[in-house]
């Protein structure tokens, strides 16, 4: 019985060395999934803004009018969420799968929008993100056939 009273006091304090070892492993665990979360919610911003602006510059009637369309549209979703200002918007268009340039905008059959964001990760700095990424997507839609784009 005297035996067991001895290991049980051999035993005081490695709750606390136990703790002071998992403790910052759990917080650094913790920091680490939430930093995930926020890049996995910045690129779903992003590929939405994509999507979205696509989508506005498929329906408009000239070249002009599809790069401001698909600009304001990925502005609008990312509003408040871009560290470098409003997000980089890029317009192609393509005929048969060939890349055309603007002043074949009346004969293009598809357009494809590519957007960038610059999101912060200033938060995430502890755990050796960087302070910002460049977070781009691409989406790409037919232009719209019953529009007049003569």
């Amino acid at each position: 019985m005297r035996h067991l009273r001895r290991l049980a006091r051999r035993d005081r304090g490695s709750m606390a060395v136990e703790f002071v070892i998992a403790g910052p492993a759990l917080v650094l665990l913790l920091l680490l999934v939430s930093a995930g979360g926020q890049w996995l919610n910045l690129t779903g911003d992003v590929s939405a803004a994509a999507r979205d602006s696509v989508r506005a510059a498929s329906l408009a009637r000239d070249f002009g009018t599809a790069q401001a369309d698909a600009q304001t549209a990925a502005a609008d979703d990312l509003a408040g969420v871009c560290a470098g200002g409003a997000p980089v918007t890029t317009v192609q268009l393509f005929q048969g799968g060939a890349p055309v340039g603007p002043a074949d905008f009346p004969a293009a059959q598809d357009v494809e929008v590519t957007v960038s964001c610059t999101g912060s990760l200033k938060v995430f700095t502890a755990i050796g993100f960087p302070v910002s990424h460049q977070f781009t997507d691409t989406a790409a839609a037919p232009l719209d056939p019953f529009v007049d784009r003569g």
